[in-house]
Protein backbone atom coordinates (compact mmCIF):
# COMPACT_ATOMS: atom_id res chain seq x y z
CA UNK A 1 0.00 0.00 0.00
CA UNK A 2 1.72 3.18 -1.18
CA UNK A 3 2.86 5.63 2.10
CA UNK A 4 2.29 9.03 3.10
CA UNK A 5 5.14 11.55 1.63
CA UNK A 6 5.81 12.45 5.14
CA UNK A 7 6.39 8.57 6.04
CA UNK A 8 8.81 8.53 2.86
CA UNK A 9 10.51 11.98 3.52
CA UNK A 10 11.66 10.51 7.26
CA UNK A 11 12.35 6.84 6.18
CA UNK A 12 14.63 8.99 3.77
CA UNK A 13 16.28 10.59 6.12
CA UNK A 14 16.45 8.19 8.60
CA UNK A 15 17.83 6.01 5.86
CA UNK A 16 21.08 8.36 4.84
CA UNK A 17 21.64 9.74 9.37
CA UNK A 18 25.25 7.41 9.19
CA UNK A 19 24.10 6.88 13.09
CA UNK A 20 20.26 5.69 12.35
CA UNK A 21 20.14 1.75 11.95
CA UNK A 22 18.35 2.33 8.48
CA UNK A 23 20.28 1.14 6.06
CA UNK A 24 17.75 1.09 3.17
CA UNK A 25 13.91 2.68 1.77
CA UNK A 26 11.75 0.32 0.05
CA UNK A 27 8.97 2.30 -2.37
CA UNK A 28 5.57 1.01 -3.83
CA UNK A 29 5.59 0.99 -7.41
CA UNK A 30 2.86 4.28 -7.12
CA UNK A 31 5.70 5.45 -4.20
CA UNK A 32 8.57 5.77 -6.58
CA UNK A 33 8.42 8.73 -8.99
CA UNK A 34 6.45 11.02 -6.34
CA UNK A 35 9.15 10.11 -3.67
CA UNK A 36 12.21 10.52 -6.22
CA UNK A 37 10.64 14.00 -7.96
CA UNK A 38 10.94 15.53 -4.47
CA UNK A 39 14.67 14.94 -3.59
CA UNK A 40 17.90 16.42 -5.53
CA UNK A 41 20.66 14.03 -6.77
CA UNK A 42 22.81 12.15 -3.38
CA UNK A 43 26.13 11.66 -3.18
CA UNK A 44 26.19 7.40 -2.83
CA UNK A 45 22.34 6.85 -3.40
CA UNK A 46 21.75 3.83 -5.04
CA UNK A 47 17.83 3.05 -6.78
CA UNK A 48 17.51 -0.18 -7.80
CA UNK A 49 14.10 -1.04 -9.12
CA UNK A 50 11.88 -4.58 -10.14
CA UNK A 51 8.09 -4.94 -10.37
CA UNK A 52 7.36 -5.05 -6.89
CA UNK A 53 9.19 -1.53 -6.00
CA UNK A 54 12.22 -0.03 -5.46
CA UNK A 55 14.85 0.31 -3.08
CA UNK A 56 16.95 2.78 -1.67
CA UNK A 57 20.02 2.58 -0.29
CA UNK A 58 23.75 3.57 0.14
CA UNK A 59 24.97 -0.23 0.54
CA UNK A 60 26.03 -2.27 -2.56
CA UNK A 61 25.50 -5.52 -0.39
CA UNK A 62 21.78 -4.50 0.39
CA UNK A 63 21.21 -3.40 -3.59
CA UNK A 64 22.91 -7.11 -4.90
CA UNK A 65 20.63 -8.46 -2.15
CA UNK A 66 17.16 -7.00 -3.43
CA UNK A 67 18.23 -7.25 -7.06
CA UNK A 68 18.66 -10.73 -6.15
CA UNK A 69 15.44 -11.67 -4.15
CA UNK A 70 13.29 -14.37 -5.41
CA UNK A 71 10.52 -13.49 -7.45
CA UNK A 72 7.50 -15.23 -5.58
CA UNK A 73 5.94 -13.58 -2.98
CA UNK A 74 7.08 -15.35 -0.09
CA UNK A 75 10.45 -15.35 -1.40
CA UNK A 76 10.69 -11.81 -1.61
CA UNK A 77 8.89 -10.60 1.45
CA UNK A 78 11.60 -13.07 3.42
CA UNK A 79 14.46 -11.01 1.62
CA UNK A 80 12.99 -7.51 2.16
CA UNK A 81 12.20 -8.09 5.81
CA UNK A 82 15.91 -9.33 6.14
CA UNK A 83 17.17 -6.49 3.58
CA UNK A 84 14.87 -3.70 6.07
CA UNK A 85 16.14 -5.49 8.89
CA UNK A 86 12.69 -6.25 10.39
CA UNK A 87 12.56 -8.70 12.81
CA UNK A 88 10.02 -11.09 11.09
CA UNK A 89 8.74 -11.67 7.47
CA UNK A 90 5.09 -11.34 6.13
CA UNK A 91 4.75 -14.82 5.98
CA UNK A 92 6.11 -15.63 10.09
CA UNK A 93 3.70 -12.87 10.89
CA UNK A 94 0.73 -14.61 9.06
CA UNK A 95 1.88 -17.99 10.58
CA UNK A 96 1.71 -17.23 14.27
CA UNK A 97 -1.68 -15.16 13.31
CA UNK A 98 -2.93 -19.02 12.53
CA UNK A 99 -4.45 -17.31 9.64
CA UNK A 100 -5.78 -13.60 11.11
CA UNK A 101 -3.07 -11.17 10.57
CA UNK A 102 -6.03 -8.41 10.63
CA UNK A 103 -7.29 -9.65 14.08
CA UNK A 104 -4.39 -10.74 15.53
CA UNK A 105 -1.41 -9.05 14.11
CA UNK A 106 -0.14 -5.62 15.59
CA UNK A 107 1.73 -2.96 13.52
CA UNK A 108 4.65 -1.17 15.53
CA UNK A 109 5.75 2.19 14.29
CA UNK A 110 9.07 3.87 15.31
CA UNK A 111 8.06 7.26 14.25
CA UNK A 112 9.94 10.92 14.55
CA UNK A 113 9.26 13.70 16.03
CA UNK A 114 6.49 15.01 13.59
CA UNK A 115 4.76 11.45 13.90
CA UNK A 116 5.99 10.04 10.53
CA UNK A 117 6.56 6.55 10.41
CA UNK A 118 10.42 5.78 10.29
CA UNK A 119 10.26 1.82 9.90
CA UNK A 120 7.12 -0.09 10.32
CA UNK A 121 7.11 -3.71 11.35
CA UNK A 122 4.18 -6.17 11.46
CA UNK A 123 3.99 -9.04 14.25
CA UNK A 124 2.46 -11.83 15.56
CA UNK A 125 1.01 -12.55 19.23
CA UNK A 126 4.32 -13.69 21.03
CA UNK A 127 6.10 -11.44 18.97
CA UNK A 128 5.26 -8.08 20.22
CA UNK A 129 7.82 -7.67 22.67
CA UNK A 130 10.35 -8.75 20.57
CA UNK A 131 9.51 -6.48 17.17
CA UNK A 132 8.72 -3.55 19.72
CA UNK A 133 12.52 -3.88 20.97
CA UNK A 134 13.84 -3.85 17.50
CA UNK A 135 11.73 -1.11 16.23
CA UNK A 136 12.84 0.71 19.56
CA UNK A 137 16.08 1.86 18.20
CA UNK A 138 14.86 3.33 15.20
CA UNK A 139 13.00 6.05 16.88
CA UNK A 140 15.24 8.89 16.37
CA UNK A 141 15.61 11.80 19.47
CA UNK A 142 11.79 12.80 20.13
CA UNK A 143 9.92 10.33 18.54
CA UNK A 144 8.27 7.76 19.67
CA UNK A 145 7.02 3.77 19.13
CA UNK A 146 3.32 3.36 18.66
CA UNK A 147 1.59 -0.07 18.36
CA UNK A 148 -1.80 -0.72 16.26
CA UNK A 149 -3.49 -2.67 14.34
CA UNK A 150 -3.20 -3.48 11.09
CA UNK A 151 -6.93 -1.87 10.37
CA UNK A 152 -5.56 1.49 12.24
CA UNK A 153 -1.94 1.39 10.43
CA UNK A 154 -4.26 0.86 6.59
CA UNK A 155 -6.42 3.18 7.65
CA UNK A 156 -3.60 6.20 9.06
CA UNK A 157 -1.88 5.97 5.79
CA UNK A 158 -5.30 6.57 3.75
CA UNK A 159 -6.37 9.31 5.43
CA UNK A 160 -2.61 11.01 5.16
CA UNK A 161 -2.75 10.21 1.61
CA UNK A 162 -5.56 11.92 1.30
CA UNK A 163 -4.53 14.89 2.93
CA UNK A 164 -1.81 15.30 0.78
CA UNK A 165 0.73 14.27 3.55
Amino acid sequence: MPEPEGDIRAQIRAMLDPDHPKRAVFLVPDDRERALMTRGPVVGLIIESRPEGTLLTKSDQLATAFLCAPADEVGFDRAMAKILGLPQAKQEVFLACEGRPMARARIVQACDADGWVVTEAAAGPGQLATTSEALHEHVPPGGSLHVMTPIEAIGRRLLLREAGN
